[in-house]
């Protein structure tokens, strides 16, 4: 039998899931449910996420994405369903360009963090490397707000979901590694 830490674990994943699938969720939800209702199923797993991630990150400062967007989103479902139920991916891209620059003003860096993890002590050039790729990643997120934006509110449902549910992650995937790529440039650099 699981225990509740494994079913949370599992519930987790299955958030995880949902939300890397929203594109598509929200594409073939409509074929079968009114705009209200998706988007009132949007505000489900909003809460069930703020309260899972209640119980796990307590006070970090990234906790503040959740009800910020749940409140967004709730606002929007009551003026507008339809661009309620879109607009969700701007808001992720738009709380991670917030994350990052929030870890710019208070450092260490998101990026410093991750690079600590893998590398250990980091020289000052190395953390002057990360907060260069902490802007890189904002102006990333800032401009695929700005498409997403555009596609909620121009294209159509289909190129709406094409792009929030692929090309998105496909950025995203270019952007980690042409990042790797030129970190193992530099750091050749550094041993010449």
């Amino acid at each position: 039998m699981l225990s509740w830490r494994h079913k949370f674990r599992l519930l987790d994943l299955l958030l995880v899931l949902i939300g890397l699938a929203y594109p598509f969720v929200v594409y073939f939800g409509l074929m079968k449910f009114s705009p209200l209702a998706v988007g009132s199923a949007l505000i489900a797993f909003l809460i069930l996420r703020l309260l899972l991630r209640r119980k796990q990150s307590g006070r970090k400062p990234e906790f503040w994405i959740y009800p910020v967007i749940l409140g967004v989103i709730t606002v929007l479902l009551i003026v507008n369903d339809m661009l309620a139920i879109k607009v969700y991916p701007v808001l992720i891209s738009l709380s991670f360009a917030g994350v990052f620059g929030f870890s710019l003003i208070y450092p260490p860096t998101i990026i410093e963090r991750f690079a600590r993890r893998m590398e250990g002590e980091l020289d000052a050039r190395a953390i002057v490397y990360t907060r260069h790729v902490t802007v890189a990643w904002i102006v990333f997120f800032l401009l695929n707000a700005a498409v997403s934006l555009w596609t909620a509110l121009y294209a159509h449902l289909a190129i709406w979901t094409l792009y929030n549910g692929f090309i998105s992650y496909l950025l995203i995937g270019l952007m980690f590694g042409g990042e790797f790529v030129l970190r193992q440039f530099v750091k050749r650099k550094k041993v010449s």
